[in-house]
């Protein structure tokens, strides 16, 4: 964080029914991947959800205050709170502009939504910030495939929220009044001149334990896989 603190970005999980209620026929409905996986320990207890009636039911999971539904994406834009399970909202003051943005399955970040702080209570056992009420933007001014490095100025990998420099902030802002990605050049990566491709089988259960650990610290499944091996190479003094 190089500038002033002058906002938060919150990522959420998606809802399809505006943040406001538990979702329909979430089974059915791929942007609601990660419930479905069982991801998120604050989610039905880190367990995939379940449909009742085609209505999401789960129950509550690591970090819930009892009066809390099995997940706070359902409330959001009716009760208007998110809760911190890391500590205090240090460096959150009133008035402070909250962006609202979700995962999608390609790990890019969709923005869909702006609040305001209105209150903060720094004393519950899970400290909570208090919006001002407010709906979703319209889903055609939505801002897709948003990384880690554009509304940060870093690579998001574990946490729910991040604060905003005044520089990152004013990005966001623009992108919610314009309705439209600004255009970037895109970032360099370093690949190997030479690369063989190595095709590999994993049981279920496995597989679902990786992608677990690639959505909890923000990486790709590869990369994971890249990193067992290297490990392995070095423990073997190669």
């Amino acid at each position: 964080m190089k500038g002033k603190i002058e906002g938060i970005v919150i990522r959420t999980v998606f809802n399809n029914q505006g943040w406001a209620a538990p979702c329909k026929k979430p089974l059915d409905d791929e942007r609601c991947y990660i419930c479905k996986r069982g991801i998120l320990p604050g989610i039905n207890g880190g367990n995939p959800i379940e449909e009742n009636n085609g209505i999401c039911y789960g129950a509550f999971g690591g970090y819930a205050i009892p009066e809390d539904k099995w997940c706070w994406e359902q409330t959001l834009c009716s009760e208007f709170f998110w809760r911190n399970i890391r500590g205090k909202w240090r460096q959150a003051s009133r008035g402070m502009p909250v962006y609202f943005v979700f995962s999608e399955i390609d790990k890019r970040l969709t923005l869909w939504g702006r609040a305001e702080v209105d209150s903060i209570d720094n004393n519950l056992v899970l400290p909570t910030l208090l919006f001002k009420p407010f709906v979703p933007l319209p889903e055609n001014k939505w801002i897709h495939g948003l990384t880690g490095e554009e509304l940060t100025g870093e690579q998001w990998r574990q946490g729910h929220y991040r604060y905003l420099d005044d520089k990152h902030e004013s990005y966001l802002s623009s992108l919610v009044e314009k309705g439209v990605k600004s255009k970037k050049k895109d970032i360099p990566t370093i690949t190997s001149t030479t690369q063989d491709t190595l095709e590999l089988k994993f049981r279920e259960d496995i597989m679902d334990k990786i992608e677990k650990i690639a959505f909890k610290e923000g990486r790709d499944v590869k990369d994971l896989i890249r990193e067992a091996v290297a490990k392995l190479i070095r423990e073997r003094g190669f």
